[in-house]
C-alpha cells in the first residue's frame, strides 16, 4: 500500500475522530470515517476468532468490525457503551469497535508531535502514521486498514459474500 497518501491526509485533516482503547487515546482522520454505530446493532459470526468482533449493517452493506482492543492485545473494561467506528476509502469498509463515545476533535486543537518513519521490516505490531497531542495528551493515529488486513485479509470476506471491504 502506498503512505504517502496516507501521511498526507492524517497531515492534512480537517478534524480527528478520537477514542480511548484500554486507557490509551488513538485517533482517525476525519476524511476516513464514514459513521458512527451503536454497537448493539452488532451481530456476531460463527465460529468467529478474535479480534473480529462481528459485523454491521451500515448503508446496505454488511461491514466486517474489528475488537480494537483485541487487535492491539490489550484488555479492555467495558465501558457502559460501546461503538462502531466505520472506516471508509472508496469502496472499502470496516467498522472499529471501541468502548465510551469517540469525540470529534478539529484539527488547530490537535498539535502534531511526530510523524514516525516506516519501518523497514514489519514488526507486527500497527504502523504509527502521527503522534499527536490534544489537551496534554499523546494520541496516536494508526494504520487501521493494514492491521485489518493482517487479521482478515479482503479476499476473506469477498468469498464469504459479505461485503464492504
Amino acid at each position: 500500500m502506498d503512505q504517502v497518501p496516507l501521511l498526507k491526509s492524517v497531515l492534512a485533516t480537517r478534524a480527528l475522530v478520537t477514542f480511548s482503547v484500554a486507557g490509551s487515546r488513538y485517533a482517525a482522520p476525519v476524511e476516513e470515517v464514514a459513521g458512527l454505530l451503536d454497537a448493539d446493532r452488532l451481530s456476531a459470526l460463527p465460529n468467529r476468532t478474535a479480534p473480529v468482533a462481528g459485523v454491521v449493517a451500515f448503508r446496505g452493506v454488511v461491514v466486517p468490525v474489528l475488537d480494537l482492543a483485541a487487535a492491539l492485545g490489550v484488555e479492555e473494561s467495558h465501558a457502559p457503551a460501546a461503538y462502531a467506528i466505520v472506516l471508509e476509502r472508496g469502496t472499502d469498509r470496516f467498522a472499529l469497535l471501541v468502548r465510551g463515545m469517540p469525540r470529534l476533535v478539529p484539527a488547530r486543537e490537535a498539535q502534531l508531535r511526530e510523524q514516525p518513519a516506516t519501518p523497514a521490516e514489519p514488526t507486527g505490531a500497527p504502523t504509527v502514521h502521527a503522534i499527536y497531542e490534544i489537551d496534554g495528551r499523546e494520541v496516536r493515529s494508526l494504520d487501521y486498514w493494514s492491521l485489518m488486513d493482517s487479521i482478515a485479509p479482503p479476499a476473506a470476506f469477498r468469498l464469504s459474500g459479505v461485503g464492504g471491504r
